[in-house]
C-alpha cells in the first residue's frame, strides 16, 4: 500500500497542500465547507496526520529509519559498528537518526512508520532471501538501501561484504599452512543472505582446494559457540581448522577445545568473521576477516542520501574483506609431522 501523503489529500479536497496544512494547523482561517473536503478527502484516503507532517507541510521530515533486527538481548561490538557508523554520516548531512529493532518479519511496525511519513528514507539490516520489508518499501514508494543482498537484486540498492573473497582468503590462508579438514561454524539464520552466500563460498572454496568442509550451525551466543564446537569434535577429531561466523563464537569455540585439551593454534587454527574492538579475557589475539563494517554502513547511508537528493548512484556495492593474521593460526599439525 503506497504512503497517503498531503499531496494526495490537496488533489482529493481540490486544494493546494499549503491549504490542507493550514487546515491541519490550524494557523490560519479556513471556510467550513472547506475544512469539511478537507475532512472528508483524509478519512477516504486513510490519511494518518502527525505532527511531523503537519509541521513539514508535506515536506521532508530529514529523518532516516536504521532497521537493525536484534536478536539477542545484547548489542554486540560489530553490531556498534554499523551503528555508530550510519549515525555519525547521517547527522554529518543534517538528518535525525532512528534506529528500530524490531525483527525482520515484523513488517507491521514497519509499516506504520513508512506510510505515516516519519521518515525519508530506509537502511535495512539483516537481509533475509526473500525479505518482506523490501516489497512494503517498494510497493509504498519509499526510498531504502540494504546493507546485504536478497536472493533476487533486480532494481535494488545494496552494500554488501563479497564473502567469496573472504572465504578464498581464509582458505588460501589455512591450506597453505598445510590443512585439509577445515569447518565453518556458520550463522543459524538459513533465511539470511549473508548465511547462505557464506556458505556456498565455504562449500565452493573447500572444492577448489581439495579440502574436506564440515558445517555446524549455531547462534549469536558464546554457548552456542561452545556447543557447536563440543559437536564438532566428537564427530570430527580429525580437524585441524576452523572459520567461525563471529568472534562471540570464535570464545565459545576455543574455551571448549582448550578445556579439552586441544591448543589453539598448535593442535587447532581459528578463523573469526566480524572483527570486534571487543575481547574475551585471556584468550590469544585472532586471526579474523575484517568485513570492514564502518565503510559498509558509511557507503550505505550515502548511498541513501544520494538517493533522496535524486543523484544519479552506483546502486549496487560490494566491499572486499580483509584477512588479518594474529595469533590463533599456524602449520597444521598434520603436516608439520
Amino acid at each position: 500500500m503506497k504512503r497517503v501523503t498531503i499531496a494526495d489529500v490537496a488533489a482529493q479536497a481540490g486544494v493546494s497542500k499549503s491549504t490542507v496544512s493550514h487546515a491541519l494547523s490550524g494557523k490560519r482561517p479556513i471556510s467550513i465547507a472547506t475544512r469539511e473536503r478537507i475532512q472528508h478527502a483524509i478519512d477516504s484516503l486513510g490519511y494518518s496526520p502527525n505532527p511531523v507532517a503537519q509541521r513539514l507541510a508535506g515536506g521532508r521530515s530529514k529523518t532516516i529509519g536504521y532497521v537493525f533486527p536484534l536478536y539477542t538481548n545484547h548489542i554486540a561490538g560489530l553490531e556498534m559498528k554499523f551503528i555508530a557508523s550510519t549515525a555519525n554520516e547521517i547527522n554529518q548531512a543534517d538528518y535525525a537518526f532512528m534506529l528500530l529493532t524490531h525483527p525482520a518479519d515484523d513488517v507491521d511496525s514497519l509499516h506504520q512508520f513508512a506510510v505515516r511519513g516519519l521518515v525519508d528514507g530506509f537502511i535495512l539490516m539483516q537481509i533475509r532471501l526473500d525479505d518482506p520489508r523490501v516489497d512494503l518499501l517498494q510497493q509504498a514508494g519509499i526510498p531504502f538501501v540494504l546493507v546485504g543482498r536478497c536472493a533476487d537484486n533486480r532494481d535494488l540498492s545494496y552494500v554488501d561484504v563479497n564473502l567469496v573473497s573472504a572465504m578464498d582468503q581464509c582458505l588460501d590462508h589455512l591450506s597453505d599452512l598445510g590443512h585439509q579438514h577445515i569447518a565453518y561454524l556458520h550463522q543459524d539464520a538459513p533465511e539470511l543472505g549473508f548465511t547462505q552466500r557464506a556458505q556456498q563460498a565455504f562449500f565452493e572454496g573447500c572444492e577448489q582446494h581439495g579440502v574436506d568442509p564440515l558445517v555446524y550451525p549455531c547462534r549469536l551466543s558464546f554457548d552456542s559457540g561452545a556447543a557447536a564446537m563440543a559437536t564438532l569434535l566428537e564427530q570430527h577429531p580429525e580437524v585441524t581448522a576452523v572459520i567461525t561466523w563471529n568472534n562471540t563464537v570464535a570464545w565459545g569455540a576455543i574455551d571448549v577445545a582448550e578445556t579439552r585439551g586441544v591448543h589453539i593454534p598448535g593442535d587447532l587454527s581459528i578463523i573469526s568473521f566480524g572483527h570486534s574492538n571487543f575481547t574475551y579475557p585471556a584468550r590469544l589475539p585472532l586471526s579474523v576477516v575484517d568485513i570492514h563494517p564502518e565503510e559498509m554502513a558509511a557507503q550505505a547511508a550515502q548511498l541513501l542520501l544520494q538517493k533522496l537528493d535524486g543523484e544519479p548512484v552506483e546502486s549496487q556495492r560490494l566491499i572486499k574483506p580483509t584477512l588479518i593474521l594474529r595469533q590463533s593460526t599456524a602449520v597444521s599439525a598434520v603436516k608439520s609431522r
